[in-house]
């Protein structure tokens, strides 16, 4: 399945591709696709390959007369994944595309894979300049703890004249190919995928009711499918995020240690992380700003 993700600047595509690709994926996509590169006039293009599990024979072709045809198109092509044989596909075209335009990233640094692409339109400056918020993002489970965090960022976003973006990521079930098997009831995970984003939709739409009832500040809302940790990290760094916001149970001792979400992004991501805890109604509220 192809996916394509929001990004920040006009002339970079970023594309999801995930599952075991289809002739009827490429079908779909690669139309929309050729429009957006003549629309754009030789954009860059990151391609996130996450849980990706190849191609059938035919769209295996579909993409390589597609890549003949069009590579040159592109200023530059960055292919973000985690398996060593996705690293090695790379390396075997790179000698049939111009020098320079491809580059591989482990998912772990997309971060690297984004300023690649964005080097081209970037100036070096000698020092990074405080600068207010204009692109915030509060990260939602529908949970109290997340609403909580998405009212701390509604405040935020009033203060610095913004406005805010809901963003959750509904883990996406994907069946897993054997060597030579077939998958095992890919109807059902297919029928569970939609059901959940089914739900996410609903929930997200009580969430932005209940939020606007009380706040003029203007809110997007984002849904997309995928790993959580990953999917999260590629939104950030495709829309320039400044700060994500999230909620949390106030944590003590060893469980403060394990690992999260907001700790994988804190990590990888370049905006700002701030985690606002929900305490009790008899501790004194604080707020947890991190970087």
């Amino acid at each position: 399945m192809f996916q394509f993700l929001p990004v920040a600047e006009k002339n970079i595509i970023a594309v999801r591709a995930s599952g075991k690709l289809s002739h009827e994926d490429y079908q779909a996509f690669l139309p929309v696709l050729e429009k957006k590169i003549v629309a754009l006039e030789k954009p860059s293009i990151l391609f996130e390959l996450d849980n990706f599990q190849g191609w059938s024979l035919q769209a295996a072709k579909d993409d390589f007369n597609f890549a003949m045809e069009h590579m040159g198109d592109f200023e530059r092509v960055a292919i973000v994944g985690d398996k060593a044989w996705e690293h090695w596909m790379v390396a075997m075209i790179k000698p049939f595309l111009p020098l320079g335009r491809v580059h591989y990233f482990d998912r772990d640094n997309i971060q690297q894979a984004w300023r690649w692409l964005r080097e081209p339109m970037q100036r070096e400056t000698a020092a990074k300049q405080l600068k207010p918020y204009q692109t915030i993002v509060a990260a939602v489970d529908f949970s109290i703890y997340s609403k909580h965090a998405a009212k701390r960022a509604l405040e935020l976003a009033q203060f610095y004249q913004t406005d805010v973006t809901l963003l959750h990521i509904v883990e996406e079930t994907l069946p897993y190919y054997g060597y030579g098997d077939n998958p095992i009831d890919v109807e059902l995970l297919e029928k569970h995928s939609k059901q959940q984003m089914q739900l996410a939709k609903e929930e997200m739409q009580h969430l932005l009711q209940e939020l606007k009832e009380s706040n003029t500040t203007t809110i997007h809302s984002e849904l997309i499918s995928g790993n959580a940790d990953h999917t999260m990290l590629s939104f950030i760094q495709a829309k320039q995020v400044d700060l994500i916001v999230f909620g949390s149970k106030k944590k003590t001792g060893i469980d403060r240690l394990l690992g999260s979400v907001p700790h994988y992004i804190q990590n990888h991501a370049d905006c700002e992380v701030l985690i606002v805890p929900l305490q009790d109604s008899a501790s004194t509220p604080t707020m947890l700003l991190e970087y």
